[in-house]
């Protein structure tokens, strides 16, 4: 009986079994990358979504400003006694804003003076030489964000118009200041202010 000969013997390497925690390492990994980009991306949203509620605000505030400088003028128009203290700041809407106002005589040449048959009075009794430059600039004041000093940073709104100081915008006006205590007199003292403003 013949024996068989032995198989040779090999020897087997293990198969080395996945380490768990690599996995779990870049899982994490992974999970800190996503937060960072939520983040990156929420404080980019939230950055963009307060520009925009600003210059929103910024807006509001600059029409603001240009309704007051024109309700300023129209104020100064109708009764220029009445005017608020440039000193103090005036309220508007939830916003307080300062103000400052010119008054410059103008010098009007006629292109044709043939045609004008009294070089200081034209039409309905118009006289060129009591006409005034008015101008009237607002800006937000120091209490609400802006300044107390003017400065084009803040918003702001500039007016300006020619005006004839005894052409009354509102024809009620005359009669309101003529009813008012001393109307007459402040209107006697206006005429004769220009009558020496325009004898010079």
């Amino acid at each position: 009986m013949t024996r068989r000969a032995p198989h040779p013997v090999r020897a087997v390497r293990p198969r080395r079994a996945r380490r768990p925690e690599a996995r779990r390492g870049s899982i994490i990994l992974e999970a800190i990358l996503a937060t960072v980009l939520l983040g990156m991306i929420g404080a980019t949203l939230a950055a963009a979504a307060s520009f925009m509620t600003m210059s929103q605000r910024r807006s509001e505030q600059r029409l603001a400003a240009a309704e007051l400088a024109n309700r300023l003028m129209l104020q100064y128009i109708d009764n220029q006694d009445a005017m608020p203290s440039d000193a103090l700041p005036v309220e508007y809407n939830a916003d307080k804003f300062r103000w400052t106002m010119t008054v410059e005589p103008v010098r009007i040449e006629m292109v044709n003076p043939a045609e004008v048959q009294d070089s200081r009075s034209v039409g309905g009794g118009i006289n060129f030489d009591r006409i005034k430059l008015v101008s009237i600039r607002v800006w937000l004041g120091e209490d609400t964000g802006g300044s107390r000093g003017f400065t084009t940073e803040v918003p702001n709104a500039f007016v300006s118009r020619l005006i004839d100081p005894l052409a009354f915008n509102n024809p009620d006006s005359l009669q309101t200041m003529l009813e008012e205590p001393g109307g007459l007199e402040r209107l006697f003292e206006r005429l004769m202010e220009l009558e020496n403003g325009g004898s010079q």
